[in-house]
């Protein structure tokens, strides 16, 4: 349904601002009271069920906020840690696997600077399986992130990342590759997160 009205707010530009204020009042409603419910089921099936996020066998840890959930897909196995910004305007893929931790931000929407009408720019951030992305960094629009690749914590990821490495700074740079071999399974919770 909130991708129906999306496309619609696009595409009639009469009722585009009524739509936008019931959008957005309808996912302040995430962002300042469901995302504060200390129960993981009713985060998940909140998000899932009311609100279009596509999420497999996955955890949601409290206070974390997004911008149109209904384009972000998370697989199965997946910590979405507390405090993390996922915007999901411009489109987000994470993977299998994914340990996304404690306030990173994703975006996939900017603005144009050299745009003499500062035009909104939307480019998909891919996060690919076995990842793991470091407390307090950012990921900016149009960003790849391969398989097995880990981001050192405060991060500024402004292009793709390759594979099975560890990538770290402002701008993130590769520093070492990592060992391939991966073994181990985020599938725990921890009670009130």
């Amino acid at each position: 349904m909130l991708a129906f009205l999306d496309r619609w707010r696009k595409e009639t530009k009469m009722v585009g601002a009524a739509i936008n204020f019931f959008g957005y009042f309808y996912l302040a409603w995430w962002n300042h009271f469901f995302n504060k419910v200390p129960s993981y089921l009713v985060r998940y099936w909140v998000a899932k069920y009311l609100y279009g996020l596509k999420i497999g066998k996955s955890n949601l840890h409290y206070n974390i906020f997004f911008l149109s959930p209904w384009r972000v897909h998370i697989g199965d196995n997946c910590n979405i840690q507390i405090g993390c910004f996922i915007d999901g305007r411009g489109g987000i893929e994470i993977g299998n696997n994914v340990d996304v931790t404690m306030g990173v931000k994703i975006l996939s929407e900017q603005h144009d600077i050299d745009s003499p009408d500062y035009d909104t720019v939307m480019k998909k951030v891919v996060i690919r399986d076995n990842v793991v992305i470091g407390a307090f960094s950012l990921i900016l629009p149009g960003v790849t992130i391969s398989e097995g690749a880990v981001i050192g914590a405060g991060s500024v990821v402004v292009k793709d990342v390759p594979e099975y490495c560890l990538a770290a700074g402002n701008p993130a740079i590769k520093k070492r590759d990592r060992k391939r071999e991966i073994r181990y399974k985020l599938d725990y919770k921890r009670p009130f997160h």
